[in-house]
C-alpha cells in the first residue's frame, strides 16, 4: 500500500504523465485517504525512508485533514505520531525543505486545535509545556541561551504561527460556532501559555541578537509577536525593555522588515486615545525611521509603511478625541497628537513620498488621506454649496503649521505626478499603470486641499502649470496638460465652493480660460509628434471646450489644428483614431456655424481620410477593422457639420456623397461578388447612413431629435431630393447584394437613419425594401432587428394613410415570415434534442427542469420581438389593421399562437408577459369582433368578424384555468414570475368580462359559470363565489383574489 501511494504521488506530481492517468492516481489517493487504516498508513509514509519530500507533504496534508475528523484513540495516535516525528527530526537535525515544516507545524496546529483548552475538554492540557521539551527549547523559558535546538525553535515559531492562523487571523470570515470556539481557545491560551510565549520571545530575540545565521529566527518570533498582539495583553510586550529589544532589529539588515511589519501590528492595537498618545511616545518611532539609512527598495517600503502607519494611529487618536464634544484633557491629547504629526510624522512620510519609486510612495496614501479627512471637517472652506462638507465644516481659520503641510503636501503631489525619466510615450502599459495607482490618488489629494482651502489650491496649481508651459522637455508639457485637466475638472465639480451663477466669473474660472487661450496660441506645441501629448490635448479641449473663447475664432483654430499632423493625420495611428472620434466629439458639442467658404477649406482636408477600403478579416480571429470603425466617427462629424453651417448650403454634401456611390457603383458592376466587394459595400452602407445621421443631429437640437414637426421645420426642400436619391441608391444597391447578412445588417441601418429626414417621403422606399427583406433568407435575430424597425416606421407614421395602406398590404407577409422562422428555430431545437447533443445546462427552479438551446432562446428572442412588434400597433391606435380583409385571414395564426403554450414557453416570464399584455389589449379593442379603439381614425372602416367575440371566450377561460392548475404547466404561485404570470391572467379574464358589458347578459360570464366550470367540475359554491368576485371586483381587487384563489385551490 505504501508503495502505490508513494507512486501514485510521484504520478500526480509528474509533468510528463497524462491527465487520465493523473486523475487515477488522485483518485487512489482520495480512496486511500478515506480508508479505515488511513492514519497509520499516511504516519507510516512519513517514516519510510523511500518517501520523497512531496510524499512526506502529501501524508502530512492527509494527517491534518484526519485530525479535524478523528477523536478517541485516532486523534492519540495522530498526536502520539507528531510528537514522534518531531522528537526525531529535531535529535537528527533533518533540515527538510520549508514547505515540508510548514506543514508540520500546520499539522500541531491542527492538533493543539482539537485538544487544547476547555473546549476540547483538555485532551492536551501541557501541549505548550510537551512543545518545549519535545523540540528541545524549554531552556528559553528561564532567559537568553545557546543550549537549544535552532531547528526545534523554529518549528515551535513556525507552529505558534500557525496556531493564530488557525483562531484569530481576521483575513477568513467564520461561522459563529467557530468563532465562539476560537474566542474559548484565546481565554484558555491568554491565562495559561500567553506569557510564557512572550517571555520565551523575549529571550529568543536577546538569545539570536547579533547572529546573522540565525536572522530567519529573529524574523519568525518577530512574526509571532506582530501576529499575537492584537490578541493578548498589550502589556507583557509593551514595556521599555522589550521595545528596546525589538528596536534593535531595526538596525540588523535581515531583520529590519520583520521589526518594522512588528511594530506597525504593535502601534495598531486598539487603545484609548491617551494609552495609544503614551505608547506612540514611548516607541518614538518617527525619530528610529529617520536614523536609518538609505536600504534597498523593500526596506524603504516598509519603512514609509510603518511611518504612514504612525500617523494614521495619531489621526485616529484626533478622530476619537473630537468626536462629540471633546473635554480638556480629550482636547489636550488632540492638539498633542497633531502637534507630532506636522512637527514629526508628515515631514518624514512626505520624505518617503516623493521617493523616485512608487511602490515606496504608495505607502504613505492611507495617511494623507485620512488625515486631509480628518483636516476636511475643521478647515474646509470650498466644497459644492450644499454638499455634506460644505455644510458640515467648522470652518475654522487655518493656521500657519497646517497651511505649511498643505503647500508641503501640493509640492510632493506636484512632483510626483511627473512620469519619470525612464519611461517613454509607448510604454502604454506602464503609464496606465501609474495613471491608475498614483497620478489618480494624487489628484484626489489636490482636490482635498482645494476643498480644504481653494486659495492655496488655486495659487499652487497655477503656478506650476506655468512653470511646466515654459518648460523644455515632453513630460512636463504633459504634465502641464494633465494639470490644467485637474484644475477644469475643479471648477466644473465646484470645489471651490463658488455659487453657481458666479462661476464663470470666478477667479478659477478666468484663470484656466487663459491657461486654454495661452495653450492654443504656443504653436511650437503643434510641432511635437509625441502621442501622450497629442492625444492628451484633444481630450482637454473636448472635454472643456467651455473654457475657451465663445467666438469662432477659437473653434476654427481648434478645428484647423484637428485637421493637422498633429491631430487626424498624424503618423501615428494610435493618435490618428483618437483625434478621429474626439474630432466628432468636438462637433458635437460645439455644432460649430460655418460659412461655406470656411466649411468647404475644412472639408477639402477631411474628405482625404473618408476613402473606404475594405479589410477582410481572418474568419474567427477575433479581429476588427478598427480604421473603419473610427471612419465612421468621420462621416458623423463631416454630417454634422453640414447639417449645423450658417449658410445651409447642402450642396457641399456631394462631395461626401459622390465618391461613395461611385464605391457603389463599381460593386455593383463587380463581375463576382467576393469578401472583398461585400465588405466594401456594407462599408460604404454604412457610412452613407452614419453622414445622415451626423446630418439631421447638426440641423435639429439634441432634445427634439424625435420630434417630427420640429424635424419638418429644419429640413429643407434641396435635402430631401438629396436624401430621396440616396434612398433610391440603397436600395439599387440592396437589390443586388440581398442575400448578403452584412448588406441586410447596413441597409437596414442606414435607411433608419434616412427617417428623421425624409419623414413620410420614406414610405414608398419603405415598400420596396420590406419586400426585398421579406424574399431574404433572414436569420432569426435578423428577423428581431427587422421587426424593431417596422416598429420604429409604425410609431412615426401611424397618423399617415399611406403608412397605413403599406402597412396592410405588409402584415401578412410579416407575420408569415416569422412563424416560418419560429417554426425553423423549432426544427432545430427538436433535431438538438434527438441527437442528445444539447450544449447549455439544464435550468432548475422550483422543481422544473428547462433545457435551454440556442434554438430555443433564439426562439424565445423573436417572439418577444415579434410580441412588441404587435404592441406598436396597439400602442399607435392601429388594431384595425387585423381585420381589413387582406389580413383576416391570418388573425387565425397570431390568435393560436397568443393562445397556445408549451411548459417551457411558461415560464419564460418576459416573452409570457409580454405576450399575454397583447392578448389583453386585442381583446379589449376588438374583442368583440369590432375595432373599439376611439383613436383608430379606420375602426368604422370595416364589418365586424362575427364568431371572434366566441372565440375568445372559449379559448381564453380554458387557458386562464389551465395554466396555473394543469400539471404540466409546473405552475407553482409562490415562484414571484408565477405570481407575475397569475396576475396577468387575472387582467386577461377581467378584460374579456368587460369587452361582453352588462353582467345579466355577459356571454364571458354565462360561458364560465354555465359550460367550463360545470365542465370541468368545479364546485358550485366556488363557482358562484368566482362568478361573483369577476362580476363585482375592481381589476386590482380581482388580481388580488385570483392569485388567492390559486394559492387556496392548490394549497
Amino acid at each position: 500500500m505504501i508503495q502505490q501511494i508513494q507512486q501514485a504521488v510521484s504520478i500526480a506530481n509528474s509533468s510528463t504523465e497524462s491527465p487520465d492517468l493523473k486523475k487515477q492516481a488522485l483518485d487512489f489517493l482520495e480512496q486511500a485517504k478515506s480508508s479505515e487504516n488511513a492514519a497509520q498508513v499516511f504516519s507510516s509514509l512519513l517514516q519510510d525512508t523511500n518517501s520523497s519530500d512531496i510524499t512526506k507533504f502529501v501524508a502530512l496534508q492527509v494527517l491534518s485533514d484526519l485530525v479535524l475528523q478523528s477523536s478517541g484513540e485516532q486523534l492519540l495516535f495522530i498526536k502520539n505520531t507528531c510528537v514522534e516525528l518531531l522528537r526525531d527530526k529535531v535529535a537528527k537535525n533533518s533540515q527538510d525543505p520549508e514547505y515540508v515544516r510548514n506543514k508540520i507545524a500546520e499539522l500541531v496546529a491542527r492538533l493543539f486545535y482539537c485538544m487544547y483548552g476547555d473546549v476540547n475538554s483538555h485532551l492536551w492540557s501541557q501541549f505548550m509545556q510537551d512543545l518545549l521539551q519535545t523540540l528541545n527549547v524549554a531552556v528559553l523559558q528561564a532567559g537568553p541561551s545557546n543550549e537549544y535546538s535552532p531547528l526545534g525553535l523554529d518549528y515551535l515559531l513556525k507552529t505558534c504561527l500557525s496556531i493564530n492562523s488557525e483562531i484569530a487571523d481576521q483575513t477568513f470570515v467564520r461561522s459563529k460556532e467557530v468563532q465562539v470556539k476560537n474566542n474559548s481557545l484565546k481565554d484558555d491560551m491568554r491565562l495559561r501559555d500567553v506569557p510564557l510565549l512572550a517571555s520565551l520571545w523575549f529571550n529568543v530575540l536577546k538569545t539570536v541578537h547579533n547572529q546573522t545565521d540565525l536572522a530567519q529566527l529573529a524574523n519568525l518570533t518577530l512574526s509571532c509577536i506582530g501576529s499575537y498582539i492584537s490578541w493578548i495583553d498589550i502589556n507583557l510586550i509593551v514595556n521599555p525593555e522589550y521595545i528596546n529589544v525589538i528596536y534593535e532589529f531595526l538596525d540588523h539588515p535581515h531583520s529590519k522588515i520583520a521589526c518594522a511589519q512588528c511594530l506597525c501590528e504593535i502601534i495598531s492595537k486598539k487603545m484609548k486615545p491617551g494609552d495609544k498618545l503614551a505608547l506612540l511616545g514611548m516607541l518614538n518611532l518617527t525619530d528610529k525611521v529617520v536614523s536609518i539609512g538609505n536600504d534597498d527598495l523593500e526596506v524603504q517600503e516598509q519603512m514609509a509603511k510603518l511611518a504612514s502607519s504612525v500617523g494614521v494611529e495619531l489621526t485616529v487618536i484626533l478622530d476619537q478625541c473630537n468626536d462629540g464634544n471633546p473635554g480638556p484633557d480629550l482636547q489636550n491629547i488632540a492638539n498633542t497628537a497633531d502637534l507630532q504629526i506636522l512637527g514629526q510624522v508628515s515631514p518624514l512620510v512626505l520624505k518617503f513620498m516623493e521617493h523616485e519609486y512608487d511602490s515606496v510612495t504608495q505607502q504613505c496614501f492611507t495617511f494623507i488621506s485620512q488625515y486631509l479627512s480628518f483636516l476636511k471637517k475643521f478647515f474646509a472652506l470650498g466644497g459644492k454649496p450644499g454638499s455634506a462638507i460644505a455644510m458640515n465644516s467648522k470652518r475654522l481659520p487655518l493656521d500657519r503649521d497646517h497651511e505649511d503641510f498643505l503647500n508641503a503636501l501640493l509640492a510632493v503631489c506636484m512632483k510626483k505626478m511627473l512620469i519619470d525619466e525612464t519611461s517613454d510615450e509607448d510604454a502604454t502599459d506602464d503609464l496606465d499603470e501609474f495613471n491608475e495607482t498614483i497620478r489618480s490618488k494624487l489628484k484626489v489629494f489636490q482636490d482635498n486641499v482645494a476643498v480644504i482651502n481653494p486659495g492655496i489650491y488655486l495659487q499652487n496649481i497655477s503656478k506650476h502649470i506655468q512653470e511646466l508651459m515654459a518648460g523644455t522637455d515632453w513630460r512636463q508639457l504633459e504634465l502641464a496638460i494633465y494639470q490644467m485637466h485637474n484644475l477644469a475638472e475643479s471648477i466644473r465639480n465646484n470645489l471651490f465652493g463658488t455659487n453657481k451663477k458666479e462661476i464663470v466669473n470666478s477667479e478659477p474660472h478666468r484663470i484656466m480660460c487663459k491657461f486654454m487661450s495661452t495653450l492654443l496660441e504656443n504653436t511650437s506645441i503643434f510641432q511635437i509628434q509625441n502621442s501622450l501629448i497629442q492625444i492628451s490635448f484633444f481630450e482637454l479641449v473636448v472635454r472643456h471646450y467651455l473654457f475657451l473663447d465663445t467666438s469662432t475664432k477659437d473653434e476654427i483654430t481648434l478645428l484647423n489644428i484637428f485637421c493637422s499632423d498633429f491631430g487626424m493625420f498624424s503618423s501615428k495611428e494610435r493618435v490618428r483614431l483618437r483625434a478621429w472620434y474626439l474630432f466628432t466629439r468636438f462637433i458635437k458639442t460645439t455644432k460649430p456655424k460655418l460659412n461655406t467658404e470656411l466649411l468647404s477649406q475644412l472639408l477639402s482636408k477631411v474628405l482625404q481620410l473618408l476613402t473606404i477600403k475594405a479589410v477582410v478579416q481572418v474568419p474567427g480571429s477575433g479581429d476588427i477593422d478598427i480604421t473603419f470603425d473610427n471612419q465612421l466617427y468621420l462621416f458623423d462629424g463631416v454630417g454634422m457639420l453640414i447639417g449645423s453651417s450658417a449658410d445651409s448650403n447642402f450642396d457641399l454634401l456631394d462631395s461626401v456623397l459622390v465618391p461613395l456611390f461611385s464605391d457603389l457603383e463599381a460593386c455593383i458592376s463587380a463581375p463576382v461578388k467576393t469578401p472583398e466587394v461585400v465588405l466594401q459595400t456594407h462599408h460604404v452602407l454604412m457610412a452613407i447612413g452614419t453622414v445622415a445621421r451626423g446630418i439631421h443631429s447638426g440641423l435639429v437640437p439634441e432634445n427634439q431629435v424625435n420630434n417630427a414637426d420640429i424635424n419638418n421645420k429644419f429640413i429643407h426642400k434641396s435635402l430631401i431630393e438629396k436624401f430621396s436619391n440616396i434612398a433610391e441608391v440603397i436600395l439599387v444597391t440592396f437589390s443586388y447584394f440581398n442575400k448578403h447578412e452584412t448588406i441586410r445588417d447596413a441597409t437596414r441601418f442606414s435607411f433608419a437613419r434616412l427617417i428623421p429626414i425624409l419623414g413620410d417621403g420614406i414610405l414608398p422606399f419603405a415598400s420596396r425594401l420590406i419586400s426585398i427583406f421579406l424574399n431574404s433568407d433572414l436569420k432569426t435575430l435578423e428577423m428581431n432587428d427587422f421587426l424593431g424597425f417596422l416598429g420604429q416606421i409604425v410609431h412615426m407614421f401611424h397618423a399617415s394613410e399611406i403608412c397605413y395602406q403599406l402597412l396592410n398590404n405588409l402584415l401578412t407577409p410579416v407575420i408569415k415570415k416569422v412563424f416560418e422562422l419560429l417554426a425553423q428555430a423549432e426544427q432545430e431545437s427538436e433535431l438538438v434534442a434527438a441527437s442528445g447533443s444539447v450544449a447549455s445546462s439544464a435550468k432548475v427552479s422550483n422543481g422544473k427542469n428547462v433545457v435551454i438551446t440556442d434554438s430555443f432562446r433564439d426562439k424565445v428572442t423573436l417572439k418577444k420581438a415579434y410580441y412588441n412588434f404587435l404592441q406598436s400597433f396597439v400602442t399607435n391606435h392601429l388594431t384595425s389593421l387585423f381585420l381589413t380583409e387582406t389580413n383576416r385571414n391570418v388573425l387565425p395564426l397570431i390568435l393560436e399562437d397568443l393562445l397556445t403554450y408549451t411548459a417551457d414557453e411558461i415560464h419564460e416570464t418576459s416573452s409570457m408577459k409580454l405576450s399575454l399584455n397583447v392578448l389583453i389589449n386585442f381583446i379589449e379593442y376588438f374583442g368583440t369582433g369590432v375595432c373599439t379603439d376611439a383613436k383608430d381614425i379606420n375602426a368604422n372602416s370595416f364589418n365586424k368578424i362575427e364568431g371572434l367575440g366566441e372565440y375568445f371566450i372559449s379559448k381564453v377561460i380554458p387557458l386562464v384555468f389551465e395554466i396555473p392548475f394543469n400539471q404540466v404547466y409546473a405552475f407553482n404561485i409562490q415562484d414571484g414570475s408565477c405570481r407575475v404570470i397569475a396576475c396577468d391572467l387575472s387582467r386577461l379574464l377581467k378584460t374579456l368580462y368587460l369587452v361582453h358589458g352588462d353582467a345579466n347578459e355577459n356571454a364571458c360570464l354565462s360561458y364560465l359559470t354555465e359550460v367550463y366550470l360545470p365542465q370541468v367540475q368545479f364546485p358550485n359554491q366556488l363557482s358562484m363565489e368566482f362568478a361573483q368576485a369577476l362580476a363585482s371586483a375592481d381589476q386590482k381587487t380581482f388580481e388580488k383574489y385570483f392569485v388567492n384563489f390559486i394559492s387556496s385551490i392548490m394549497a
